[in-house]
């Protein structure tokens, strides 16, 4: 494994929206890195430094660019995850929508996971490393996910929820009620299909990894007589990427 030029101690993994995303006003510098894993190619990874103050961070979108082209089922998270720790990555942030199935939760309202259910049935959820450790612990590393929470009072709609719990479904294909009721009843407060197996795959990297969910549906069978909505646009990266960035600011400094 050859060391990569660039080393950042911080990658924001964009997940909604995040295809497309126009990313000028976050001010770019160079040209995107894609680096060669032993699990294959690495998304583009872009350097953003919107503070001089503050050192660059890095970019993805793990959905691929211009286009949602691969579903959550079918993303390479070995790839993504060991190109940051090629890169010297200390703190993956990420971004994803969720399905709002506590009744608390309303489309636009924001997320920070405090736990994790897995119920992916096909994932490769290991690296299988020999010199690298099982996950075990949190989910969410407590520091990477304090500094989320300390980024969104400055978010339009902040989360209701102070320990919201995320539950991984398999996709692509979105969940019967029969299953959200399933999850409800588990202490699921919100339902996606990314956070498995990337936030474990850091974990056993030695990366500390938090997420920032953003509700753009009800889940199935929740809407409990509201008029449904849904908000995949590109709002969901324009309001994520902003508070992602304070979040890594707001670590910089700590350290």
């Amino acid at each position: 494994m050859s060391a990569p030029k660039a080393s950042i101690s911080t990658l924001i993994v964009g997940g909604t929206a995040a295809y497309g995303l126009d990313l000028s006003p976050w001010r770019p510098v160079g040209e995107p890195i894609i680096l060669h894993t032993p699990y294959g190619p690495s998304p583009p990874i872009t350097l953003l430094q919107p503070d001089p103050d503050h050192p660059p961070v890095g970019f993805c979108s793990r959905h691929g660019w211009d286009a949602l082209k691969r579903s959550a089922a079918f993303l390479n998270h070995r790839a993504i995850i060991w190109g940051a720790k090629m890169l010297g990555v200390t703190t993956i942030f990420s971004w994803n929508g969720v399905g709002a199935i506590h009744e608390a939760l309303d489309v636009g309202d924001l997320v920070a996971p405090a736990d994790l259910i897995d119920f992916t049935r096909t994932r490769v959820t290991t690296f299988g490393h020999p010199d690298l450790k099982p996950a075990s612990g949190p989910a969410f590393h407590p520091v990477a996910r304090t500094a989320i929470l300390r980024s969104l009072p400055s978010a339009p709609r902040p989360s209701p929820l102070a320990n919201p719990t995320y539950v991984c479904t398999e996709g692509p294909r979105l969940e019967t009620a029969a299953e959200i009721e399933l999850y409800r009843r588990a202490g699921a407060d919100v339902v996606g299909m990314t956070l498995s197996p990337e936030a474990f795959l850091a974990q056993e990297a030695g990366i500390m990894y938090a997420s920032l969910g953003y509700v753009t549906n009800f889940a199935t069978g929740r809407d409990l007589g509201r008029p449904p909505r849904r908000q995949f646009g590109p709002v969901v990266a324009q309001t994520c990427l902003p508070l992602l960035l304070q979040a890594a600011a707001v670590l910089d400094v700590s350290h």
